[in-house]
């Protein structure tokens, strides 16, 4: 029995993470990619955001309010990128979670984000997706920052 390549599928998952913070990215002059953003994750994905009380949302409903900060100038500049992301693989599902550091509006921050994947027509697909921001009385382990 033929088993997957576990580093090409490590390393298609850091692309899909990494290409997920490159799209949602953005600048004077150089615009998010929503489509390019989520093209990993499935339509029926559950998404959780880092505030509480916790409460789900899908990657339609999240791009459209990333949008639209964009859009109205609410957040001027957005830049986000992965930190030290570890991933476990068990046949057909796999899991990344890894640190990551934002800057919004020249305000830095870092915070996690935990990644359920699926093996889906042979390319990884994102079923869920959570993420907690780092604060004074929530650091983020050096594992991870």
């Amino acid at each position: 029995m033929n088993q997957p390549d576990r580093s090409a599928d490590e390393a298609r998952i850091l692309e899909i993470v990494d290409t997920m913070f490159d799209a949602i990215s953005w600048s004077e002059g150089s615009p998010p990619d929503f489509d390019r953003f989520s093209a990993a994750v499935m339509a029926e994905a559950v998404l959780v955001p880092a505030a509480r009380p916790a409460a789900t949302t899908d990657i339609a409903s999240f791009v459209k309010r990333m949008s639209g900060l964009h859009a109205d100038g609410a957040m001027k500049t957005f830049t986000e990128k992965a930190t030290k992301t570890q991933i476990r693989i068990f046949g057909n599902i796999a899991v990344a979670i890894g640190g990551f550091e934002a800057i919004a509006d020249g305000s830095p921050g870092r915070g996690a984000n935990v990644f359920l994947l699926v093996r889906d027509a042979g390319d990884w697909r994102i079923a869920a997706m959570a993420w907690d921001n780092e604060s004074v009385d929530n650091p983020l382990p050096e594992d991870l920052g």
